[in-house]
């Protein structure tokens, strides 16, 4: 299998978590992992080669910190954040298919069968997200395909070679003046989500599938296409992928006071890692979202969930429109 990540120094020890739980539950398997380098330490270099190593993985580190197109720069996120759009350019042309993992995911199983998928006809492979149709206009996808979170994508390297992927991702970004909503998230999908491959669920459990029941989660995003309720208890009960997205109304497990289900599962992978001793973070959400979460909390359920849809499913998409975040 071949694998990619990308990170900085500061979600070194993220990445390296989520490494760990990938190779302690794919024994067996030949694995190569490759690494955009945004910029990380010598210390957490050799703790990642030290874990690889240990399950006889190869791990090969590629410096993007020199390397990106400044044009790709977003009014959200830094310019290491999209190293990723660009990995028809970095990663060796022998690879045709490469799984791309986020830090902040957990393997909990297998993913020998995810890999194995045949995406021969698409551009990728992935798990869609519970997104609006003012958030599907907002890239182009309106008249069809698929909207894919981006944190777990099984990528045909080849067809993206093909067809430039990393030139039409910077023409598309130009096109939205540079601030295209959910970012690289959103560049990926407008540019080769009418060619992807919807998988089960099960392979990007988000944390918005954990912050809501499936009723009040359809209510809040208002999705324009998604799994029905049975496929996403079933996957977010037995998930192969955990990801901890960012949620309003919850914190992360490297932070104080997570209250995530795979919050402890997480917790594990650190204790027997070389950041076992390393504390972690204080919440340092801003006081305004911590008040909007208790306003959230405070409120009657559905009255709280019906605002927070209009806000996310259409005013939030608005304001990108017109530049104002």
């Amino acid at each position: 299998m071949e694998i990619v990540y990308a990170s900085d120094d500061n979600f070194a020890e993220m990445m390296g978590i989520s490494i760990l739980s990938l190779l302690d539950n794919n024994k067996g398997e030949k694995i190569r992992f490759h690494i955009l380098d945004g910029g990380i330490s010598r210390e957490n270099k050799a703790i990642l080669n030290k874990i690889s190593e240990k399950y006889q993985a190869e791990m090969f580190f590629v410096d993007v910190k020199n390397m990106l197109d400044p044009d790709m720069k977003q009014r959200r996120g830094s310019l290491s954040t999209f190293s990723r759009l660009y990995l028809d350019k970095f990663l060796p042309r022998d690879i045709e298919k490469i799984l791309y993992l986020d830090c902040d995911t957990l393997i909990l199983k297998s993913l020998k069968d995810f890999y194995g998928t045949d995406v021969s006809g698409y551009f990728f492979a992935g798990v869609n997200d519970c997104v609006s149709k003012a958030h599907i206009k907002a890239v182009g996808l309106e008249g069809g395909g698929n909207y894919m979170n981006a944190g777990v994508l099984l990528i045909n390297l080849g067809k993206w070679r093909e067809e430039n992927a990393s030139e039409k991702f910077i023409e598309f970004s130009k096109t939205h003046n540079n601030n295209v909503l959910y970012a690289d998230q959103g560049i990926i999908n407008g540019v080769f989500g009418k060619a992807s491959l919807m998988m089960p669920p099960e392979y990007n459990c988000y944390t918005a599938m954990y912050d809501f029941t499936y009723k009040d989660l359809t209510a809040f995003r208002k999705p324009w296409k998604y799994y029905d309720e049975n496929t996403i208890e079933a996957s977010k009960n037995d998930p192969a992928i955990v990801h901890f997205t960012t949620s309003f109304l919850s914190l992360r497990p490297w932070e104080e006071n997570c209250r995530h289900p795979f919050a402890e599962e997480w917790l594990k992978y650190k204790a027997a890692s070389d950041w076992a001793e390393i504390p972690l973070k204080k919440d340092c959400r801003p006081k305004r979202k911590k008040l909007a979460v208790k306003v959230y909390k405070a409120l009657p359920k559905v009255l709280a969930v019906n605002i927070a849809g209009v806000l996310h499913a259409g005013v939030v998409p608005m304001l990108n429109h017109i530049g104002m975040i």
